[in-house]
């Protein structure tokens, strides 16, 4: 797991002050970390082209030119000129090698090995002009490994696109520490691998904690029996409501089961064709060790009183139930709540429950603050909202899984992690932990099939029958 900032320029300036590492310095650092994975990735006399700005990113890209020079063959445009102070002298040290600055006509009808995006970083406001987005266009065309310094240009600190258009890289290499723009839904099509730089300093010395998280791999711990003298109840009985749309909680239901649960039973009066392994009861089971209550489950059906007299038992609230007229009243009065929306149901809570009403624009460009908002608001429940990076929230603090793909972008794939979720919850998973590595879980599974089928005919019963290949370390 690790610390996430919003602004770097902070850590930048405890480097300069607690430990006399200048700017200057610091900028050698980050070109000479660049330089590493450049040495790694291609052979001597491979051509490179260096895309610099004007500021102290365009500077980042010349001090790397400077180092590259004698084993590559350089070239290096500079479409904005040169303004920062670094940036000027960059460019002095670059003229007393007798590097040649081109112009980016020179470069259109030339093949790369390398291109450097090292244009605006973090520094980008306001839209990006139509020369620039062209040639933008023009280097995400070219056949060549792409990488970029701290941001792709286009992202601005926000992680949002300026204009239509951004540098598509095959690694980002983010400076001293991971900012917050690198894992927007928007920046995960252009940042590729992210790897962090350091500035001449370790890492633990140089940063400081965030409320913000980075989930890794590393973190990923699932459940695991290693007791031989065990039965059925130990591991849990999970409820699932079901309403309208059976199907909904169907797959919830296999996939707790999956997931682990002791016992998984659908609360309901229909007469309906159960797969085997899944009971069905007219009321909350007496030894229920966590309740599932949304997916499928219609906007107008009532919810069983007796629910509000299992106010200490673990609830996952997810879709429909966001829209009931009860919603308010089950978030303030269970104790133990999940909730995982998309971002149109995350609209939805906003406003019942923060009196809070915005546009889905407005919330796509600002989730994390948005999550974090609703978190110190409501520091009891945990959140869990969707989208291309998932972010879940609780307490005040933050935590981004980045590792899950596009195979997740169809129907039941939200049935499916509630009742990952709610199988974890019911083991006796703490609400947060649930969410952590049931997010994770569903994540994983979803990379290892985007690696053996294609990706686009991946169902929910596919997540789920894919559960079992999950290892415990």
């Amino acid at each position: 797991m690790k610390d996430i900032f919003y602004d770097s320029r902070i850590l930048d300036k405890k480097a300069e002050e607690h430990y006399l590492i200048n700017s200057e310095l610091l900028m050698e650092n980050a070109a000479f970390g660049m330089k590493n994975l450049i040495n790694k990735k291609l052979k001597k006399d491979s051509k490179i082209l260096l895309v610099c700005g004007s500021g102290d990113n365009g500077a980042d890209g010349l001090a790397l030119a400077r180092m590259l020079y004698e084993k590559y063959k350089i070239h290096i445009i500079m479409p904005l000129g040169s303004k920062s102070n670094l940036n000027k002298i960059q460019l002095k040290r670059l003229n007393r090698l007798n590097i040649t600055i081109m112009g980016i006509n020179d470069i259109e009808s030339l093949d790369f090995d390398c291109i450097v995006d090292s244009l605006f970083g973090v520094g980008l406001r306001g839209e990006i002009s139509i020369q620039i987005a062209n040639l933008i266009d023009m280097l995400n065309k070219k056949n060549a490994l792409k990488i970029a310094c701290d941001i792709p240009s286009g992202i601005d600190r926000d992680g949002n696109l300026q204009s239509y258009i951004a540098f598509k890289a095959h690694y980002t290499l983010s400076m001293g520490a991971l900012k917050v723009s690198l894992f927007s839904d928007v920046a995960k099509d252009f940042v590729g691998k992210i790897k962090i730089v350091p500035l001449g300093i370790g890492y633990n010395d140089y940063k400081k904690d965030s409320n913000i998280k980075l989930l890794e791999k590393c973190d990923f711990k699932p459940p695991y029996r290693d007791m031989q003298n065990c039965h059925k109840g130990i591991f849990g009985h999970l409820n699932v409501f079901l309403g309208e749309k059976e199907g909904a909680a169907i797959i919830s239901s296999l996939a707790a089961f999956r997931s682990g649960a002791g016992l998984v039973s659908v609360i309901s009066d229909k007469n309906i064709n159960l797969p085997h392994e899944i009971m069905q009861q007219d009321s909350i089971s007496h030894n229920v060790t966590a309740i599932l209550l949304g997916m499928g489950y219609g906007r107008t059906n009532e919810i069983l009183k007796e629910l509000f007299l299992n106010i200490n038992i673990p609830i996952l609230l997810d879709a429909d139930i966001f829209y009931h007229k009860d919603f308010k009243k089950l978030a303030d009065t269970m104790q133990n709540i999940i909730l995982t929306p998309h971002p149109k149901e995350f609209l939805k809570i906003l406003e019942i429950l923060c009196s809070e009403k915005i546009d889905m624009e407005s919330l796509l460009k600002n989730k994390i603050d948005y999550a974090m908002k609703f978190s110190q608001n409501y520091p009891n429940i945990t959140l869990l909202l969707k989208g291309a990076n998932q972010i879940i929230a609780q307490n005040g603090t933050i935590y981004i899984n980045p590792l899950g793909t596009n195979i997740l972008a169809k129907g039941g794939s939200g049935d499916c992690l509630a009742g990952i979720i709610g199988g974890l919850l019911a083991q006796g998973y703490t609400t947060l932990q649930s969410c952590i590595q049931g997010s994770m879980l569903q994540a994983l599974i979803s990379k290892k099939l985007s690696k053996k089928y294609a990706n686009f005919s991946i169902s929910p019963l596919d997540l789920i029958n894919q559960l079992r290949y999950i290892k415990h370390k």
